[in-house]
């Protein structure tokens, strides 16, 4: 996704504003295709779980939108020269296992040298235009529904200090704590958007956006400049001890800025389906939370202060 105020688009073909999560471009009246890209650098040491997370990741900004049928995936990677190939290997293999879990083909892609190891990939899916869900359509009255945890940044931070840094984090938090939490960072990050994705289809939600390196506050801000609304955040469900260790590290998780990999969709439905939703989202196996309001405004959004923190453990 590119940042708010991208612009609108020059072509009639194509649907919605620049700055959605995917490009969205008609086809025929019953027919459009999704593009997007993404890329990152590895947040976890392992290179086939390295290589799921980036596989989710890429494909969420199309089922953000409510396509489900991924046509085609070009795998994006670049290694540095003294990348063992197993390591190589390992990441592309957790990354097309990933993509074979959702139907969703890797036909081919590009390898580039680079100092930093990337991964990620450009997707492309169908979906008929009338059932595409924008970012821009949030309206007044409206709940945002989130579908994942937050808290991504500081969680997986622990992983990056020196063992200095690890045996003072552990004085405050017991080290089988953090690790608990680790896992289940990474089992959010590896957990597929799509069913989601069904769930807002089922329900017909106004507009939805995923969650991941602009933080909620950040992605929040994009669905109400596009919308025209304002949306107020009053609730953080996080991942047990992140905001402690976010604290710890200086991260500002509780304002709304920490960046998250992989993360949920933040989806604006009507007062009436809201219930209907969280149910649909619940049953399907997200831990799903009504977390903020939406009414007219100037196309701000906000974290109120002293949110309600929920903290979730897997």
């Amino acid at each position: 996704m590119l940042k708010s105020g991208a612009g609108e688009a020059t072509d009639d073909r194509v649907v919605g504003n620049i700055g959605d999560d995917a490009a969205i471009i008609r086809i025929s009246e019953k027919l459009a295709a999704l593009t997007t890209a993404d890329f990152f650098t590895p947040i976890i040491d392992d290179p086939y779980v390295q290589g799921q997370i980036a596989a989710c990741n890429s494909t969420s900004d199309v089922y953000a939108k409510g396509a489900l049928d991924i046509i085609s995936v070009l795998v994006l990677m670049g290694v540095p020269e003294n990348m063992p190939s197993d390591v190589q290997t390992q990441m592309l293999k957790g990354f097309t296992d990933f993509c074979k879990s959702e139907h969703a083909p890797v036909v081919g892609g590009q390898t580039i040298i680079c100092p930093w190891p990337i991964l990620g990939g450009a997707i492309t899916a169908l979906a008929e235009p009338d059932k595409v869900i924008p970012i821009s359509r949030a309206k007044p009255e409206d709940k945002i529904v989130l579908t994942k945890p937050l808290g991504i940044q500081p969680i997986m931070e622990v992983l990056r200090l020196p063992e200095t840094g690890q045996d003072k984090m552990a004085e405050q938090i017991p080290a089988k704590e953090i690790s608990k939490s680790i896992d289940y960072a990474v089992k959010l990050m590896t957990t597929t958007n799509r069913n989601a994705a069904k769930a807002m289809l089922e329900v017909s939600v106004h507009a939805a956006t995923d969650v991941t390196g602009f933080g909620i506050a950040g992605h929040a801000a994009n669905m109400a400049e596009q919308s025209k609304v304002s949306i107020e955040i009053h609730t953080l469900p996080v991942i047990k001890w992140a905001p402690k260790i976010a604290e710890t590290l200086k991260i500002p998780l509780l304002e709304g800025e920490g960046v998250e990999t992989s993360g949920g969709l933040f989806i604006s439905v009507s007062p009436e389906k809201t219930d209907h939703l969280l149910r649909a989202l619940r049953k399907k196996g997200y831990a799903a939370y009504e977390i903020g309001t939406v009414a007219e405004g100037p196309g701000k959004a906000w974290v109120r202060k002293n949110p309600q923190v929920i903290e979730v453990s897997g």
